[in-house]
């Protein structure tokens, strides 16, 4: 067993799409995926890649940014976690499951990557699932009859998140990503979510998942949540479901803020190799977004929150497994690849704050600047942050409440 420090800012994302492509080295990665319970060391891989143990550890190291057992060792930890937080087993028994040789040697892992010991870090996370009001989901009708799942928490100030890709209300709930989001929106606010028709709590099985019928799903939810007027929160996708609505109902909407939008879909957005990558993750969604091996999910992780803690990045391959099936990942990844509001940009009325990180992997930073650049009198706020969906640890988090409590009390 690897006895090095592990590191815990997982980088992976196009990375493993690229290793997959490499025939070798998809086979060793399956294999530390699958079998992570057995004995593996370089010779195992190494055969089962059929590649001298150097020539492995070169390619995997070019392609992942560690060598093989350093993966391996991460990967086993990052399924202990999930293990504790849904099982009662003790470390002894979380150990073993997942191919360390003894609990002592476990315990120091575990410590290492997560900063405590398992015991206590499972009890602690259980805590931390108590520090929000309570949320009770309701459903509302749209139009053509699909049941949306949305929920009201908080008091205080109306505001509303539009939904993203991807929500489920109550997964998110205990989120180790979501979840401190949570707490900051429900501080001052009452807060005013829902899942996106084809995912999370709404009706999966849906005729229509159009980007308009995302727009008349907003507003379906402020009609059936009884408000008049208040702030909207558009991140990702949601920022242009935020703009039409805000083009259709200016008078509804008090402020706006944006983060990490656009106002092209990747389709219109990205050209070449660029283009030819995010069509290639797209339908490998169809075959791998479904299957046990978390590994297809993980491409998309590690674009999202490339500097994610295992935790953060465990939950996150999660939440994308329990919030939609593969044909409904699929097809909303090619609707949301050809939305065009560029036109509605010059429209928009409502006084905008408009905030892109530096470095964002999905959404890049271009776009931020388009959308506040076309929406009058936006302001533009730009964040030094990799992260798609903000994390509560990074410099980049207090930049952005920060500067948005300040803008929605104005």
């Amino acid at each position: 067993m690897d006895d090095s420090p592990i590191a815990t800012d997982v980088r992976t994302g196009e990375n493993l799409l690229l290793a997959h492509r490499d025939p070798a080295v998809s086979r060793a990665l399956h294999l530390i995926h699958t079998r992570y319970a057995e004995t593996l060391d370089v010779d195992r891989l190494a055969r089962e890649a059929g590649l001298s143990r150097t020539v492995l550890g070169e390619r995997f190291a070019s392609l992942l940014g560690e060598p093989p057992m350093r993966y391996c060792t991460r990967w086993r930890l990052q399924m202990a976690a999930d293990m504790l937080k849904g099982e009662r087993s003790n470390a002894a028994q979380v150990a073993f499951a997942v191919g360390f040789h003894s609990e002592a040697a476990f315990n120091r892992a575990f410590k290492r990557h997560y900063g405590h010991p398992p015991i206590s870090w499972r009890r602690n996370s259980r805590e931390q699932e108590d520090d929000l009001p309570p949320q009770q989901v309701r459903y509302c009708t749209a139009k053509d009859g699909t049941q949306l799942a949305w929920s009201a928490v908080g008091s205080g100030s109306p505001l509303i998140k539009t939904a993203n890709w991807l929500n489920h209300l109550e997964f998110d709930w205990q989120s180790p990503v979501w979840r401190p989001w949570l707490r900051e929106l429900t501080r001052q606010n009452c807060l005013i979510r829902y899942d996106e028709r084809g995912n999370g709590m709404s009706d999966w099985d849906v005729p229509d998942l159009s980007f308009e019928a995302m727009v008349d799903d907003l507003e379906t939810v402020v009609d059936a949540a009884g408000i008049d007027q208040f702030d909207l929160l558009g991140i990702s996708q949601g920022a242009a479901v935020a703009i039409a609505y805000s083009v259709r109902h200016p008078g509804r909407i008090r402020r706006m803020v944006l983060l990490g939008g656009y106002a092209l879909g990747w389709g219109l957005r990205l050209s070449g190799d660029e283009l030819a990558r995010r069509d290639a993750m797209v339908t490998l969604t169809r075959t791998g977004w479904g299957s046990n091996n978390p590994a297809y999910r993980q491409m998309f992780t590690g674009l999202y929150i490339p500097g994610g803690t295992a935790e953060q990045l465990g939950w996150w391959n999660e939440l994308q497994r329990v919030s939609t099936s593969p044909e409904n990942a699929e097809r909303l990844q090619r609707v949301l690849g050809a939305v065009d509001v560029t036109a509605l940009l010059p429209q928009v009325a409502v006084p905008t704050l408009v905030v892109h990180a530096r470095h964002d992997q999905v959404i890049g930073f271009e776009a931020g600047k388009l959308l506040a650049d076309g929406i009058p009198d936006a302001e533009f706020l730009a964040l030094d942050s990799e992260n798609h969906v903000l994390l509560e640890h990074e410099p980049a988090w207090k930049a952005f409440w920060s500067a948005t409590q300040s803008f929605f009390r104005s």
